[in-house]
């Protein structure tokens, strides 16, 4: 087995940048996202060795055992905070929308040349995942769908089925969206108007980001993280601590790293012979890209607030066995010759 490490070491950097932000604000989290980060390099490498043609071969059976696991929660999970996403296993939590990822991408990509079953492939678990509720997920899974989806059509047709998504989302928002989804969306316009409440979360993350100007106040001194005046601090918001501990050389570290991590996969998905593989790297780095898009500009205040985490260096086991997965398939195809998958 070989590993490549323009792919592997971006990824471990970044998730050694987020474990000394986390030891630095939670350091009482610290131990449980190191042994996630163990068992997530333990998958790296299992999927890497695996060939990409198995998975390919059974895309049925594992998206149906990925169905059964996204319903789970529904049957034996724990409610938080009005949502019904994760398993308790122990001391620990799973979340299985996040771990069915790479799994869904599998099939998708799978499904690549027959739209007929590309869209319901699509559905069924989507829905499944917005109405736990979790919009954030579901529209990370949107992307790396929407990648595979769009790849097949023209630009005219792309420009057009994007209009069409557009005035779709108007019913969406007045039917589907729940209360506090689309207080969301209009805190996101003037977090202002609700500053001690709903715009609280915004308002502090930007003086967080702020704050940490050019080379930061050091770890363990942001003020905002460390005092708690920056709610989800390690989730959602770590980009807001890790900007104020780490400053703008910090965060630009931050950015390369993903720049090269990006680059690299769709180096891979160029230089390979097969479609399927081709895809699935495709929609990986669609996934990736938008979620790290959107939660920096989520923490800057350039989109709402949507509960979306930053891949590698937010607080969380199942994301990390998730990234783990889907960076050892990566692995796994660039290593090897297509011409029999």
């Amino acid at each position: 087995m070989k590993i490549d490490w323009w792919l592997a070491l971006p990824a471990l950097l970044l998730t050694i940048i987020g474990l000394l932000v986390l030891r630095s604000i939670t350091p009482d989290l610290f131990t449980n996202q190191l042994l996630f980060t163990f068992i997530s390099i333990a998958f790296f490498l299992f999927f890497s060795k695996l060939d990409y043609s198995i998975l390919k071969s059974l895309h049925l059976p594992i998206f149906i055992i990925s169905l059964l696991f996204l319903v789970s929660p529904y049957l034996f999970g724990i409610d938080s905070r009005g949502a019904n996403r994760w398993l308790q296993i122990g001391q620990y939590t799973l979340q299985p929308s996040e771990i069915v990822k790479p799994f869904l991408l599998n099939t998708f990509s799978t499904f690549f040349a027959n739209p007929v079953f590309l869209f319901p492939a699509f559905v069924l678990p989507w829905l499944i995942i917005f109405f736990q509720p979790d919009l954030g997920t579901s529209l990370v899974i949107f992307s790396g769908w929407l990648v595979i989806l769009l790849s097949r059509f023209s630009l005219k047709s792309v420009a057009l089925s994007l209009i069409f998504i557009s005035l779709l989302a108007i019913p969406f928002y007045i039917f589907l969206l729940r209360p506090y989804q689309r207080e969301r969306l209009q805190t996101y316009i003037n977090p202002y108007r609700d500053p001690l409440d709903q715009g609280y979360h915004v308002i502090q993350s930007k003086i967080a980001v702020g704050s940490g100007q050019l080379l930061g106040r050091g770890l363990g001194h942001g003020t905002q993280s460390q005092l708690r005046f920056l709610p989800e601090r390690h989730t959602d918001f770590i980009f807001a601590s890790l900007a104020e501990e780490l400053g703008f050389v910090g965060v630009v570290a931050v950015l390369a790293l993903f720049s090269i991590l990006f680059w690299k996969i769709y180096k891979i998905s160029q230089s390979l012979g097969h479609p399927t593989a081709s895809y699935f790297c495709l929609s990986s780095l669609a996934l990736m890209a938008f979620q790290t898009f959107i939660n920096i500009a989520m923490n800057m205040g350039l989109a709402p607030v949507t509960g979306i985490t930053l891949p590698f260096l937010s607080y969380g086991g199942s994301s990390l066995l998730s990234l783990g997965i889907h960076l050892g398939i990566i692995n796994s195809i660039s290593q090897n010759t297509f011409s029999r998958v």
